[in-house]
This record gives C-alpha cells, sequence and structure tokens, in this order.
C-alpha cells in the first residue's frame, strides 16, 4: 500500500516534479521514497496553489506517534499549522484520500508563513537532519532484541491479564529469536492457550499430532484432556443424559483417545475424559472403580453419573473357590495395572511387596510417566531403604535414565516450587527466579491467598523490586487469587514490585493496568487505594512516553473509577502527577484521551489544566465519531468502568447515538437481541469470556463486529474512529 501510494505522491494534486529540482532536493526525495517503502520515517513535499505541505510517513502507529512529538520540537509553531492541525489529513482534499485509506496514514503539516522563502529552507533542512538522526539512531527499548527471560515474563503478564494479542505476540517473538527447540515451543504454547482458556486453538495447533506421539509432562495430558472435554463433552455432561454423554464421545477422534493417563485425577473435566476414554478403549474393571471412587471425591453424584455409563453385566455363578488355582504374582498383576494404564495402582502394589528389581524398574517407569511428587518420595525413600538404589544405577539405559529422572525431579520439588520461588526471590538467588518459567513451573502446586498475602507483605523493597522484574509467570499462575473478592491487598503488593522494578515492558503496562480493574472491584480500603494510586504514579513515571500516552491515560481513568469520595485527595494528586508526566508527549493524546482526561476532571470535580483543553479554533475533531450518529452501540466487556466510561464520552461527543453497555459472563436474551440488531458491536476481547465470546459470535452473523484488544477506554473509542 504505502509503495502505491508514494508512487502516485507527485502525480495528480502535487505541482512538484521531482526531475525538475535541484539535483540536491532530488536525491533527498529519492532517500526518503526508499526510506518509507523500507518501513522507515520519511517526509514528502507537496505544493499546491494554496502553499507548500509536507507529509510524515512512519511505518506504525506507535511510531506516528513518537513522530509527531518530534516534528513538534524540530518544526513546531514556529513553521507550520502543527499546534492546530495536529498533521491530520483533509478528508475533503482528493490528495489526502488514498492516503488517509492507508493502514497508519501519514501527517500532513503546512509550512508557515505561506510563500516565504525562509520557512521552507528551515522546514526542509530541519526534516533533512531529523530522518538522518532516526535512521542511524540506536534501537529504541521497544524495538531492541529482548532476552528470553524478558520475553517470558511478559507471557506471564499477558496470560495473568488475558490479553491474547500480546500473549501471541510474545510467542510469535520466542519462536524467531529465542534458543528453545520445536517441541519445548509447542508445549509452551498449547500452556498459553489454556492460559487464556483458547481451547480451539490446541486443536487447531500444527503440532498437535507430534505431541500426541510425545512422552508427554502429565501436565500438558491435563490440558488436552480440558480440551477434548470443552470441545466434544462439556454440553452433555451438564446439559444431558448419560446417553447423550455416551454418544458425545463416540465423537473422539482415535488420534486422541491416547490422552489416559493412569494418574489420580482431582477435576471434573479430567475425570470425566478418562472415564470415556476408559468406555472407548475398553479399560479394566479396576480403571473404572479408581475412577468413580475420585468422582466422588470432587462433586457429589459425579460418581452415580459416570457408573450409570458402564454397560450390564452378566451376573456370574457363584462358586467355590478353587484351592489349586494360583493367583497372579505380584509381579504379573504389577505388569498387568502397567499394561492398564493403572500406573499410580501399579506403584501401590510394587510397594506392598517384597522389594524385587524388576518391580522397581517398573515403579520408575510408571512414576516418570505420573510426575506425582508425593509418589515420587515414595518411590525414591522405598529405593534407598531397600537398598536397591544401587543395583538400578548399574541396570540397563533405561532404567538409569529413569533413575536420574527421578533424582532431578525431586531435587526440582524440595528446591523450587512456588514457596521455593519466593524464597528465592528474597534471597537473591539469580538463577533459581529466572528459571521460573510457564514450562517449569506448570506442575507447580498453586499456593492459597493467605500464602501469598504474607509472602509479599513481609518482602523489602528489594525483593518486591525482584518479584516485580520476574513475576510474569507467578501472576499467570496465581490470576485466580486477584480476582477473588477481598484481593485488593494483593494487587497493591504488585503494583508496589512493578513500581520498584522501574521496568516499563508492555507487559508492566497491561498487568498495571489489569490490577487496577481488579483493585477497583475489590472494594479497597483508603489506606490500601491510597498507597496503590502511589505505587501506580510511580510506574507511569517510568513508563509514560509518545507511545505510551494513551495507556497512561487508560491508567489514569481506570485508577479513579471507584466511588469518587474514597481517597479523593489521593486521587487528586495521581491525576495531576500523571498530567505532568503527559505534558511533555502531549502531542500524543488523540481526542478520546483528552476527552478521557476532561471527563476524570469532572468526576473528581476538578479542572483540566487549560493546555490540556483544546480550543475553539480547532477543526470538528468529533467528526471522525459522527457516522454513529442515530444509531445503536453496544460496548461488550467484563471491565465495567471502561466500558460505561467509553458510553459516557461517546454521548458527549455524538448527539443522538444510543449506547448500550454489559458485562454478561455467558448468553441471555437480552445479549442474544443485542448482539443481532445492534448497528455496532464492540467487544473488549482483553476482556472476555470465551463463553460469551462464542456466543456473541453467533448471534452477530455476518454483521460487523470490532474487537478491541485493550481494556481501556480510550482504546474502545479509537477502534470507533476507525471503523
Amino acid at each position: 500500500m504505502i509503495a502505491v501510494v508514494t508512487d502516485d505522491f507527485f502525480e495528480a494534486g502535487n505541482l512538484i516534479n521531482p526531475v525538475e529540482l535541484p539535483p540536491e532536493h532530488e536525491a533527498s526525495i529519492e532517500n526518503w521514497l526508499d526510506a518509507i517503502k523500507h518501513g522507515q520515517i520519511g517526509f514528502l513535499p507537496r505544493t499546491t496553489s494554496q502553499g507548500l505541505y509536507w507529509y510524515a510517513f512512519a511505518p506504525t502507529i506507535r511510531e506516528q506517534k513518537e513522530l509527531l512529538v518530534l516534528l513538534d520540537a524540530w518544526v513546531g509553531p514556529t513553521f507550520s499549522d502543527l499546534p492546530r492541525s495536529r498533521g491530520r489529513l483533509y478528508p475533503a482534499d482528493p490528495f489526502d484520500a488514498p492516503l488517509a485509506a492507508m493502514q497508519v496514514s501519514p501527517l500532513r503539516f503546512e509550512v508557515l508563513p505561506r510563500r516565504d522563502r525562509r520557512s521552507r529552507d528551515q522546514v526542509r533542512n530541519a526534516l533533512l537532519v531529523l530522518s538522518r538522526l532516526v535512521w542511524n539512531r540506536p534501537r529504541s527499548e521497544f524495538d531492541a532484541p529482548r532476552t528470553t527471560v524478558e520475553v517470558l515474563d511478559d507471557l506471564g503478564h499477558a496470560i495473568a491479564a488475558q490479553d491474547r494479542p500480546m500473549a501471541l505476540g510474545c510467542m510469535r517473538e520466542l519462536e524467531a529469536t529465542a534458543d528453545l527447540d520445536q517441541t519445548n515451543l509447542a508445549l509452551l504454547r498449547f500452556r498459553v492457550y489454556e492460559g487464556l482458556e483458547d481451547w480451539a486453538a490446541i486443536f487447531a495447533d500444527q503440532d498437535l499430532e507430534h505431541v500426541l506421539l510425545l512422552r508427554r509432562p502429565i501436565g500438558i495430558t491435563r490440558i488436552l484432556q480440558r480440551a477434548v472435554y470443552t470441545r466434544y463433552l462439556e454440553k452433555a455432561d451438564l446439559d444431558g443424559s448419560a446417553t447423550d454423554l455416551h454418544e458425545a464421545a463416540e465423537a473422539i477422534p482415535p488420534s486422541l483417545r491416547v490422552l489416559a493417563t493412569g494418574a489420580i485425577t482431582r477435576t471434573r473435566p479430567a475425570v470425566v475424559v478418562e472415564f470415556l476414554l476408559g468406555l472407548l478403549t475398553q479399560a479394566t474393571s479396576a480403571t473404572f472403580d479408581r475412577l468413580i471412587g475420585e468422582a466422588a471425591l470432587i462433586e457429589p453424584e459425579l460418581d452415580a453419573r459416570l457408573r450409570s455409563l458402564l454397560p450390564p453385566t452378566s451376573p456370574k455363578p457363584e462358586s467355590a473357590p478353587d484351592p489349586e488355582q494360583d493367583l497372579p504374582s505380584a509381579t504379573t498383576l504389577v505388569h498387568l495395572l502397567v499394561n492398564a494404564g493403572e500406573f499410580s495402582a501399579a506403584i501401590e502394589e510394587a510397594l506392598a511387596v517384597e522389594p524385587d528389581v524388576e518391580l522397581a524398574g517398573l515403579m520408575l517407569a510408571c512414576t516418570r510417566e505420573l510426575e506425582e511428587p508425593h509418589l515420587a518420595a515414595r518411590v525414591a525413600e522405598h529405593l534407598s531403604v531397600s537398598g536397591l538404589h544401587e543395583t538400578l544405577a548399574r541396570d540397563d539405559a533405561l532404567v538409569r535414565s529413569d533413575l536420574a529422572w527421578l533424582g532431578e525431579f525431586l531435587s526440582q520439588q524440595q528446591t523450587l516450587g512456588w514457596l521455593g520461588w519466593l524464597a528465592a526471590v528474597e534471597a537473591d538467588q539469580a538463577l533459581k527466579i529466572t528459571q521460573a518459567d510457564l514450562n517449569s513451573t506448570a506442575e507447580w502446586e498453586i499456593l492459597d491467598r493467605s500464602t501469598v498475602a504474607q509472602r509479599l507483605a513481609g518482602m523489602p523493597d528489594e525483593a518486591l523490586a525482584r518479584f516485580g522484574e520476574y513475576g510474569g509467570a507467578f501472576m499467570a499462575a496465581h490470576r485466580a487469587l486477584f480476582t477473588q473478592a477481598g484481593g485488593a491487598d494483593l494487587c497493591e503488593r504488585v503494583l508496589a514490585g512493578l513500581a520498584l522494578s522501574e521496568k516499563n515492558s508492555a507487559g508492566v503496562r497491561v498487568q498495571t493496568l489489569t490490577l487496577l480493574e481488579y483493585l477497583a472491584a475489590a472494594g479497597p480500603t483508603v489506606e490500601i487505594l491510597t498507597s496503590a494510586l502511589e505505587w501506580t504514579g510511580m510506574v507511569v513515571e517510568a513508563a509514560v512516553s509518545a507511545v505510551t500516552a494513551s495507556w497512561a491515560v487508560d491508567v489514569l481513568q481506570t485508577a479513579t473509577s471507584s466511588p469518587q469520595a474514597l481517597a479523593l485527595g489521593a486521587k487528586h494528586q495521581f491525576f495531576f502527577q500523571v498530567l505532568d508526566q503527559l505534558r511533555p508527549v502531549k502531542s500524543a493524546l488523540d481526542l478520546a484521551d483528552l476527552e478521557g482526561l476532561r471527563l476524570v476532571a469532572d468526576e473528581l470535580a476538578t479542572s483540566l489544566p487549560a493546555d490540556f483543553e483544546i480550543e475553539d479554533s480547532e477543526p470538528d475533531l468529533a467528526a471522525q465519531y459522527r457516522h454513529l450518529a442515530n444509531t445503536v452501540v453496544v460496548l461488550y466487556s467484563l471491565t465495567e468502568s471502561a466500558i460505561t466510561r467509553a458510553a459516557q464520552l461517546l454521548r458527549r461527543l455524538v448527539p443522538g447515538i444510543d449506547v448500550r453497555t454489559t458485562s454478561e459472563h455467558d448468553g441471555s436474551q437480552q445479549l442474544a437481541s443485542w448482539s443481532s440488531n445492534a448497528d455496532v458491536f464492540v467487544m473488549v476481547a482483553a476482556s472476555a469470556k470465551h463463553a460469551a465470546t462464542d456466543f456473541i459470535k453467533e448471534h452477530r452473523g455476518s454483521k460487523p463486529l470490532i474487537q478491541v484488544n485493550s481494556r481501556g477506554s480510550s482504546s474502545i473509542l479509537r477502534a470507533l474512529a476507525e471503523g
């Protein structure tokens, strides 16, 4: 698109013909054209009967915002109309129409005073120097290559915030730059899909067949079981009869029927999947008895429901036992259990008899399949007490490999785990801290709320800073704790860690916004909210820039969304602190941002400083929303504060608009009606349950659906302006 537009730039509507210019001017235009076509910034001049205009091209929205700030500094009000026009194109100008259709439209400004030779030369020279400096500068922190640890940390924050675009972006970065093999990347992707609850993505993944053939970690098998349950069994399990559930299981493809583990099940999806896979593969009665017993511990009446799926058996005539019939030996019984996939039962049977080298080898293999810490510890103790450890160390290569794995597995369980990781953070043990990624921590036991609260509350500032720098995987694993009622103190402590770390990565920014949403919903006390605002101010100070200015506005709106009277003084202080940080990059703020600032000022019963107000001489900035006049617009997000503010702003900008908001978790008759009939439907994908997402898409049909990948109200408004 850029190439086509720049090739036509010096034709109709432009009086400049580059070949008629002095050689040095023609050469500079050629250099700028080449830069634009290769994804760099560049400037192109246009002369009309009215005057001289420059068009500033940037490859991305982020760089466009930065370029506007640079133009303010290098050209500014002295030689341009930038303070008034803010680089906007003129839709009524036929020359600007194809430029406005570009994915990232150029900025336009007029050289002032008109027909002044000095101003013309000054602007051209400034743009020449500016472009050379930008082309030759070191890569910024936003573009510079990052270490695998940094990307994985952002990936954890993205999962914790349920930000799918950012999570998938981190995965693409890892695939392009990280020293991870194809198998580890595939397993990591599956853990990301689980964290995002995107089960459909698992079935669409190109490496699924490969993973099914692997000797998988049991955590990956559990993820695949959950995906199978969601796609094939969940509806029949929760709503249908036993017959419906059995029929639903018949639709499971043969390639997915290898997911039985023989391990203890602790969730409804896992036990239902394993039981039905057992029916499909004709498992032993011992397997069914174990699963029915586990189902009874998971949910009431689930055991009876599963038992009803068993085929009827013909009663066998009673007969006296034959004393001459030999019972199977312990070794034979263990082999039978292993062949049936009953690994935990095989271990229990082997532990109950006299120590035996063959049984010990079988126990090792079963332990490696299950990866159950408690069983692994019992097996290791048995081998040590019985004296079989040294014997097995001289056995064949497979047994030696299983034995080595057992030692490494138990070592990790003893030295790490989430409690061990928090201890490493406090002790500044860098290696242990940075080892905590989604793959290595997947089987670690999740900590309870009181434990996390106690550990975070007791951390000194130095440890909190390390937590903020490397806590992405921890936040991904413990996300549920922050969404529960009464989690305000946890949110405040993590915000403190992010502030003290002084990081400004995308992960930190999205996590900050998410924690503020959780904090507002948790009903914080004045003390907690005041402290959280102080820490958030430090995060904004470290992260604000021309690129992140809109994010800072979203943070301000979210941080002040609790009832007005709560910590009003702290909110006032935070409001003006953020404005001070935004002032140097004010040029990067658009209409949605400025209206958002004005709305916060109104809510806090204060006034927006004059330098943030839109002057009366400005063009009609609300014009980009006028296409929404007299339409029904529905905003869907689980973050009520964001869509409430967006609705308020739209009503102020567009007379006659009918804006409705909804935060339903599941489908309803009202949501179905709105999805089907609304003129415009906006869904905040970063804050939506998959069940509701699918429900909305199903009822929306072929009608347009605007998906927004950020929770803030400014992001919603920008998406609506772009159509």
